[in-house]
């Protein structure tokens, strides 16, 4: 399952009868929905071949046409305390919410994680000779 898709699963669940996007709609979006993307990814080594990832995503979120502001109020506060973690994988860190002049409510946040290297190929140590007592 991709970030994405728990996103998506955690918003479905705040808020059940919701339209939730994951790519561009060529005829726009419906209103009020909810529109997700990745904003952008980075990485830093760490020992034994490990990774540090910080994935940053954004929900934007299309108000009720008729009353926008009063709505995208409301969203925020629904968003800031509903959506803090991803279910069974990561809490969501560093969140921000933008009211945008084009009447569109941007949450931005990152999820962290720590991965490490797909050893399935590697040879396993066998066996081991020791030379000396045990005491």
């Amino acid at each position: 399952m991709t970030i994405i898709e728990r996103i998506a699963d955690e918003i479905a669940r705040l808020f059940p009868d919701a339209t939730i996007y994951t790519e561009n709609q060529s005829d726009g979006f419906n209103e009020p929905s909810f529109f997700i993307e990745k904003i952008n990814t980075s990485s830093a080594s760490e020992l034994f071949d490990r990774q540090s990832r910080k994935y940053a995503y954004q929900v934007v979120y299309f108000p009720n046409p008729n009353n926008p502001k009063t709505d995208m109020e409301r969203m925020e506060d629904y968003l800031l305390s509903g959506l803090l973690e991803l279910k069974d994988y990561a809490p969501l860190r560093n969140k921000k919410l933008i009211q945008q002049e084009d009447n569109t409510l941007i949450y931005q946040f990152e999820v962290w994680g720590r991965f490490y290297p797909d050893k399935k190929n590697e040879i396993k140590l066998q066996n081991q000779e020791v030379k000396g007592n045990i005491k």
